[in-house]
């Protein structure tokens, strides 16, 4: 592929692939009415993953030794605490595992037509203004509790406090669920943490250290893949590690701020696009 093309995929892979506007749904819709653009090849896609990978790993790199370490250390509550969340971690990516590998070919269909991506975009509108109205009226009745800082990349141990067996069930079923074109992964488990109850940076941050296990675990299904992978691939990589980077803070900054509305805004316009295309064309 051209290094342009590659560098342009890398940069899209890594907005959509964390801001609440689902990567597979633009995905299907560029395939079908960008012209000569068939999507990348697979040995592309599995590194342009594997980019959005480093890029979590990078983010949230204090808390990914915090929970390991964790499990190795039982005399700090600290440390508890952050083990309870690495088995929440475990617990909620069982659902999502099972709904991947058991209805992977239902899912691998619904890649063909974007018939019904604009219905899964103004879905995923609906969720994210939903979260948003919650969290304001709940945020409202308890304006005096005491809020984690927005510039803290690392989550506070609390979280696994505020997150409870059956919600990381519930959000990993979501994150399962999330893999229909038009449905954002981060939008719709950020969403469902908040509708149950969790505080909203803790939602975000939740929602992100729990798809670590679903994209590395879709990495290593597909590594055979990357034979035959050109070098002018790592580019592309290269830059969805960077630009998840920012898209993840950006998401998780939407959050603190209650302005997911903007997302939504955007999804309603693309869906009313789409449907003029689908319709027209």
């Amino acid at each position: 592929m051209p290094f342009l093309v590659v560098l342009i995929l890398g940069i899209v892979q890594g907005l959509t692939e964390f801001l609440p506007v689902s990567s597979s749904g633009h995905l299907v819709v560029a395939q079908h009415y960008l012209p000569g653009f068939s999507g990348p090849p697979l040995p592309f896609d599995v590194l342009l993953h594997l980019g959005t990978l480093v890029s979590l790993v990078v983010y949230f790199h204090r808390d990914i030794w915090r929970i390991i370490r964790s499990f190795f250390e039982y005399s700090s509550p600290e440390a508890g605490g952050f083990r309870r969340l690495g088995l929440l971690i475990i617990i909620g990516s069982i659902p999502t595992a099972a709904i991947g590998i058991g209805l992977e070919d239902v899912f691998e269909r619904m890649f063909v037509s974007p018939r019904m991506v604009p219905v899964m975009f103004l879905i995923t509108a609906a969720v994210l203004l939903g979260a948003e109205v919650y969290m304001r009226r709940r945020d409202g009745e308890r304006s005096g509790e005491e809020e984690i800082p927005a510039e803290d990349a690392s989550i506070d141990h609390r979280t696994a406090k505020s997150v409870g067996v059956v919600q990381a069930l519930f959000i990993g079923f979501i994150q399962g669920c999330a893999i229909v074109p038009g449905i954002s992964r981060s939008g719709s488990t950020i969403a469902a943490g908040i509708l149950t109850g969790v505080q909203r940076e803790e939602s975000a941050r939740f929602s992100f250290l729990l798809s670590i296990p679903a994209v590395f675990g879709a990495f290593l299904l597909h590594l055979d893949d990357l034979a035959g992978a050109d070098m002018s691939y790592i580019i592309g990589a290269g830059a969805a590690a960077v630009v998840g980077l920012l898209a993840i803070r950006l998401t998780i900054g939407a959050v603190v701020t209650k302005k997911l509305w903007i997302f939504s805004v955007y999804l309603i316009v693309v869906a009313i696009l789409v449907s003029a295309a689908n319709y027209f064309l």
